[in-house]
């Protein structure tokens, strides 16, 4: 593995993050920046704001987005944040891009989905596939705050995002001829251009990517499906589209005819690794009301800390979501610095980041009892962000097109590189980042080198943590660690065959999971070592880097040492204390509006 090199901006290179007035100070701007939006939004907890909790609940129950909600979106220039910088937006890295999406997700997942990441979702695959043409008209329209809807292919394991897909052919006229249906494209009604993957030919990985105005095509070759109504967010305008030989001009293609699952492959780690991030802020209000509903309870600070299994659920559930954020940051900056081996990182993280931080969740709401099961109050909004986190990450589908990218990549982890070098930069929100890369991002690699870090790690561990409480446990839990990391490298290399032979391989799957924790385990040491978002002292603390490990080795199915009770106090008291202020249950710690 070897250092990023700066390169210049080219087609397929953009400038997220390449503008020299972000870089000096980039963490400091971009907390300024989470703040404006937070200011902008108002306290979500308070009853008479139009865009707080209760109004995105009210509005949630009757299936609707909020009309107030949208025009604040617009209003605080979020649209730009989806844009990179040379295309006349903001976006100045993936790493910032989920940051400063959180307080929308805090506050209702559907309008971030639908405004935020969906636009970000397809036009990633434009700026990162598609001509100097395709990507201005791709830029123009979210920068006005126009609606972006993504047609996704279909899976055999659908969620009902992925049943159904289009057919695209080349006519004799020159032109495309559009068919089929999908009964299920977000903003599809109002979307003034859909990027659709379409089935382009026989083979199951013959697909193109297109780009049109569903507005511009001819009225007889299109009919509007009903509204969608999902099984989870209720907000979401999801609808159906049908069209009938419908033409379609040469110029809709996307890259090359025939490469699409290629093409999505190169922008999929940055959307991989931008997503989760964006998430934990919805994790974040479903803790935040937990600890709401204990607080008022009969519980009271003390009593919260004083229950096992309360201090147990709140202390995990904070520990998983800066799992969560240590992933995502490392992903996210892999996007830049190793572009031709970030593929698998980037997997990893959209498939365990949503996984873990969703069981926690369903811990937390056992822990919470009856409460849980009410209709009103902090209890309502922790059972809507649980059903939205289920919905948006699209469950078992996600888990299995992640793992797909994974298992390919598992009899490369048989031999160790003695080499590999982890740049410190990767674990560094603050660090200067280059363009991100669109050829570069083609390399498909996978070496990023992580699972390596943990075996370095282990050798400057014991002297980082020279009179640090918890130090024995942490030599422990990273022993354990190194060990499980030993016998991934074993295993792997009794798979063999062909990458569809590695799919269908029923040890392949279960491997990949547990390397995925792995790498969880090694960004949240990464960080910590790197004193990846500045000083601050519960995060140089190494407390809860110790209750991380600690639950990633379990999951693996490592025996553990006992976790001291003072160590899961520690992690609650922090909680409480963010409750109280409020700041953000994050590895960045911003001030909250409420």
């Amino acid at each position: 593995m070897t250092m990023y090199e700066p390169n210049e901006l080219t087609d397929a290179s953009f400038a997220f993050g390449a503008d020299p007035h972000w870089q000096p100070d980039r963490l400091t701007r971009a907390r300024a920046r989470v703040a404006e939006i937070e200011d902008g939004l108002g306290d979500p907890w308070s009853s008479g704001n139009p865009v707080g909790l209760s109004a995105v609940l009210a509005a949630d129950d009757s299936g609707e987005s909020s009309v107030i909600g949208i025009r604040r979106f617009q209003n605080l220039g979020m649209p730009a944040e989806l844009v990179p910088v040379d295309l006349g937006g903001r976006m100045a890295g993936v790493d910032l891009l989920g940051l400063v999406m959180r307080p929308f997700f805090r506050r209702d997942p559907a309008l971030a989905f639908s405004h935020g990441f969906t636009p970000f979702l397809g036009a990633t695959m434009v700026w990162l596939n598609g001509d100097a043409r395709q990507r201005s008209r791709m830029a123009n329209v979210v920068l006005r705050g126009g609606m972006v809807g993504v047609a996704c292919q279909r899976f055999e394991h659908e969620s009902e995002f992925h049943a159904q897909e289009f057919t695209a052919a080349w006519a004799d006229d020159g032109m495309l001829r559009l068919n089929g249906r999908k009964s299920a494209i977000n903003n599809a009604h109002t979307a003034e251009l859909i990027v659709g993957f379409v089935s382009s030919g026989d083979g199951a990985t013959d697909y193109s990517i297109l780009m049109f105005d569903p507005a511009g095509v001819p009225p007889a070759h299109l009919r509007a499906l009903p509204r969608h109504r999902t099984t989870g967010v209720r907000g979401l305008q999801a609808a159906g589209l049908e069209f009938v030989h419908c033409p379609l001009p040469g110029e809709s293609l996307v890259g090359t005819w025939g490469d699409g699952v290629a093409l999505s492959l190169r922008a999929y780690p940055a959307v991989h690794a931008a997503f989760p991030s964006m998430t934990i802020g919805l994790a974040d209000t479903a803790l935040r009301a937990a600890v709401r509903v204990a607080l008022e309870s009969d519980y009271g600070p003390r009593g919260v800390i004083g229950d096992a299994s309360a201090r147990s659920a709140i202390a995990g559930t904070f520990a998983d979501l800066l799992i969560g954020d240590c992933l995502s940051l490392t992903a996210a900056r892999a996007t830049h610095l190793l572009p031709e081996q970030c593929d698998v990182v980037a997997a990893v993280t959209k498939y365990i980041v949503p996984k873990i931080v969703g069981e926690s969740l369903y811990d937390l709401s056992a822990v919470m009892g009856d409460a849980f099961h009410a209709e009103n109050g902090h209890n309502a909004v922790f059972r809507k962000q649980l059903r939205d986190l289920s919905t948006i990450t699209f469950g078992h589908v996600s888990s299995a097109i992640c793992q797909s990218v994974i298992a390919p990549y598992l009899p490369a982890l048989a031999e160790a590189d003695p080499d590999a070098v982890t740049p410190a930069e990767l674990f560094r929100m603050e660090a200067p980042l280059p363009p991100l890369d669109g050829a570069r991002l083609s390399g498909f690699g996978g070496g990023d080198g992580l699972l390596d870090y943990l075996r370095h790690a282990a050798a400057r561990l014991p002297d980082a943590l020279t009179g640090h409480p918890h130090g024995d446990l942490l030599n422990a839990l990273l022993d354990g660690l190194c060990a499980e990391a030993a016998g991934i490298r074993r295993e792997a290399a009794r798979l063999g065959g062909d990458e569809e032979g590695l799919l269908f391989d029923d040890r392949a799957f279960p491997l990949s999971e547990r390397y995925a924790l792995l790498l969880a385990a090694s960004a949240c040491v990464g960080v910590w070592l790197n004193a990846g978002v500045g000083p601050d002292e519960f995060l140089d603390e190494p407390t809860w880097l110790a209750v991380a490990l600690h639950r990633l080795l379990r999951r693996v199915g490592r025996t553990v040492p006992p976790l001291p009770r003072e160590a899961e106090a520690r992690l609650c008291e922090e909680v409480l204390a963010r409750v109280r202020e409020p700041q953000s249950l994050d590895l960045v710690r911003t001030g909250l509006a409420g």
